[in-house]
């Protein structure tokens, strides 16, 4: 009988997945079903055509989805860039193009007894199903689809209401979603960014363009910390099991305190404190998977902030860009903590509070933008799938918060704690058991590994 497995999103995950199946698929007959529930497959929200060029940043030579042929990517972008370096950051819009050029390209070299469907329609759950196939994946608008396997690749979920947006949703000044800037702003306008990640790198860069003229663009987080630039450094300098580290996995302490050691070895030796980060990376699941839960929740609360800013960098032009902004005053940071957004008008007043200060200050602005990154909470998703699969128990959430528990290959973990046979999940949600999951880099070799699973490799 013909095997039939359902991808739910047409991200890069589910792409990226499909292709892997694809190129190298089960022995049986297959049908390998991705649907979206957007309007165009390969790109997500990551990765869409939008009018601001944002710009990815990992540099273009190490980005390819094959961890086999780690210059893929490299050589789509000398397509349309003939003079394109390993270390150029390109357009996100043009990874877009390329994910969808590898989905391509497998579909038209698999053999014939593997097909694939695209879809378009949004899956609202996934239930048992007591025919010849173990699951159901279920529509609002049309018939369910039987499944012998079915992996949630849902990409990003969305940025959680905070207590101070509650009530705001209709206001004006309010923006949820920082990729839906309106073309309204002018130069009497003022905006707030809450959050200080890529993310608000990537609008505050946007208003800033000519044509945006905002003149003064502020942003806020609890700590205040902007991304750290890229540089040019060899991925691989450091090499080793990294013993000494895993060694020092009862306490984030002593981890953090190796790791720093390390840093300082490198530079010592005229290396780049971004090779101990990328070495530190790789090892991360091991780390995270050996330290106790009492030493992540002190990582999540003293050093997570830290982490992320020398982590996810900024490609050099963007930093130096940012760094202009600040130092001519367009750009102002804050280190502090939101109370309170009163509307006045068309207006939202800030009241804050600066970090280790105790009394309260306010200014009026006419946006405020939220950049606060995905919410991982899963008790309070949105989301119709989320919330069905964790009300007939198929999910369930990690004790910190962080995401989706999973078992071997990305197998959903059931409320009973029992990793399931059928239904999987491939995705950033995977950092609840391994930490690092949200850069192509770890997603594509989770891909990997799962597709072989499903194809019966191991």
């Amino acid at each position: 009988m013909s095997r039939t497995i359902v991808i739910v999103g047409a991200g890069f995950c589910g792409s990226v997945l499909a292709a892997q199946l694809l190129r190298r698929p089960p022995a049986d007959p297959t049908e390998i079903i991705l649907v979206e529930r957007g309007t165009c497959m390969g790109r997500g929200v990551a990765y869409a055509d939008h009018d601001v060029p944002y710009v990815l940043n990992v540099p273009a030579g190490r980005l390819s989805v094959d961890p086999k042929d780690p210059h893929q990517f490299l050589r789509f972008v000398r397509q349309s860039f003939a003079d394109a370096d390993p270390e150029d950051f390109m357009p996100r819009a043009l990874y877009g193009d390329y994910l969808q050029d590898v989905l391509d390209q497998a579909e038209r070299a698999a053999p014939p007894h593997v097909t694939l469907t695209r879809l378009f329609g949004e899956v609202t759950g996934v239930s048992r199903a007591a025919g010849d196939k173990p699951l159901s994946a279920n529509f609002a608008d049309r018939p369910a689809i039987a499944a012998d396997r079915v992996v949630l690749a849902l990409g990003n979920p969305r940025s959680a209401v905070h207590s101070w947006a509650r009530g705001l949703s209709n206001h004006p000044a309010y923006i949820h979603d920082p990729w839906s800037i309106p073309n309204s702003f002018r130069a009497e306008h003022s905006v707030l960014i809450v959050g200080t990640g890529l993310t608000m790198v990537d609008v505050a860069l946007a208003l800033s363009l000519e044509g945006g003229r905002v003149p003064l663009v502020r942003a806020i987080s609890r700590h205040g910390l902007l991304p750290r630039s890229q540089t040019i450094f060899r991925p691989t300098a450091v090499q080793g099991s990294g013993e000494f580290l895993l060694s020092s996995a009862s306490s984030i302490r002593r981890v953090l305190s190796s790791g720093r050691a390390l840093a300082r070895e490198v530079e010592r030796a005229g290396g780049d404190w971004r090779e101990v980060v990328t070495f530190i990376r790789h090892l991360a699941p091991q780390l995270w998977q050996q330290l106790p839960e009492r030493e992540r929740q002190r990582f999540l609360r003293h050093a997570q902030s830290y982490w992320d800013v020398h982590r996810h960098r900024l490609p050099p032009r963007m930093a130096a860009r940012i760094d202009h902004m600040r130092s001519s005053g367009r750009l102002k940071i804050y280190a502090g903590r939101i109370q309170q957004l009163v509307p006045e008008g068309d207006e939202l007043r800030v009241m804050f509070r600066r970090r280790g200060a105790r009394e309260t200050e306010s200014f009026a602005v006419n946006a405020v933008i939220n950049a606060t990154g995905p919410d991982y909470m899963i008790k309070r998703s949105t989301d119709p799938l989320v919330q069905s699969l964790r009300a007939q128990g198929l999910v369930t959430e990690d004790a910190l918060n962080l995401g989706l528990r999973t078992g071997p290959n990305g197998a959903c973990v059931s409320a009973e704690g029992v990793p399931s046979e059928h239904l999987y999940y491939l995705g950033p949600m995977l950092r609840a058991d391994h930490w690092e999951a949200t850069a192509a880099q770890e997603l594509g070799k989770h891909a990997e590994r799962l597709a072989g699973h499903l194809a019966g490799r191991g």
